[in-house]
């Protein structure tokens, strides 16, 4: 059985029990170090997922041809969720047996 230190994230102390779970089922724990402002908190946060709309207007303003900080100023988001939308747009490519405007066509020869 594998045993998992949990210490508080704001006043580092061990001084910590289990205090119920989230609706979502993750475990919750409450420092109990007395000057210690923080009570209650969790392992591992989960990130919000962001509105497909949100995603649709940080591409449509990539295609438009605005940068990271120009996308992130109009939408009020951090650089870092735009950067990931970025990211994700880099990794697609055109599929196979498409030419890409960087290589050059070859002429063909009809035999005849």
């Amino acid at each position: 059985m594998a045993v998992v230190e949990v210490r508080c994230p704001d006043c580092d102390s061990l001084n910590v029990v289990k205090y119920g779970k989230q609706p979502n089922g993750a475990q919750r724990f409450v420092c109990q170090n007395p000057p210690c402002k923080r009570r209650i908190f969790l392992l591992n946060y989960q990130a919000k997922p962001r509105p497909s709309e949100t995603r649709q207007h940080i591409i449509d303003l990539a295609l438009s041809g605005a940068d990271i900080d120009e996308t992130a100023h109009l939408l009020n988001l951090p650089k870092e969720v735009v950067l990931e939308v970025f990211q994700m747009l880099s990794r697609f490519s055109l599929p196979t047996g498409y030419p890409q405007e960087s290589t050059p066509r070859r002429p063909q020869v009809l035999a005849g």
